[in-house]
């Protein structure tokens, strides 16, 4: 299947990013919202407590998930998700070396990418509407409902196809 929306997926991403860098104040639609700052990892048993954190708040409102690995990806410039196979569990895979003076990649909003692959792992690989709409859901669940809207009005805005189901 091709994965049509990817590269808009990650630009809407970094645009959103940029907004959570620090946090604060953002007037939006003649609107205030208070963003939190993004959350930075500085090592892989700390972004393995949040995604444990994340899961629990998941079963917390009745949408279990599968456990999954954290581990360190070589190189510094992906970060992916690893379906769970008869072999192995899940796994989420982040760079921590550092690119361009930062570790880009050990950051909330990565992990929650790379999460929502997992959440919805069997539904759809690509970033499709189904995915989109779950990683609105996992920024409302995280960071909470002024990042979510924030998230899908740059959806909206770049043309996005979101399908808001909510969490399988």
């Amino acid at each position: 299947m091709r994965d049509t929306q990817r590269a808009t997926v990650y630009s809407v991403e970094d645009q959103v990013g940029r907004s959570l860098l620090r946090g604060g104040v953002v007037e939006f639609f003649d609107s205030t919202l208070v963003l939190p700052a993004e959350r930075r990892f500085a090592d892989i048993d700390s972004i393995s407590a949040y995604v444990q954190h994340i899961l629990d708040l998941l079963a917390s409102n009745g949408k279990r998930c599968l456990a999954v690995q954290v581990r360190e990806r070589r190189g510094a410039t992906k970060a992916h998700y690893e379906a769970a196979t008869s072999a192995r569990s899940a796994t989420i895979a982040v760079p921590l070396q550092l690119s361009a003076g930062t570790r880009w990649a050990a950051r909330e909003t990565v992990v929650l990418h790379e999460l929502t692959h997992h959440v919805i792992a069997g539904e759809d690989a690509t970033h499709g509407p189904r995915f989109c709409g779950a990683l609105i859901e996992m920024y409302r669940l995280a960071l909470g409902a002024e990042a979510a809207l924030l998230l899908r009005s740059a959806m909206a805005e770049a043309g996005l196809s979101v399908d808001m189901r909510g969490l399988p």
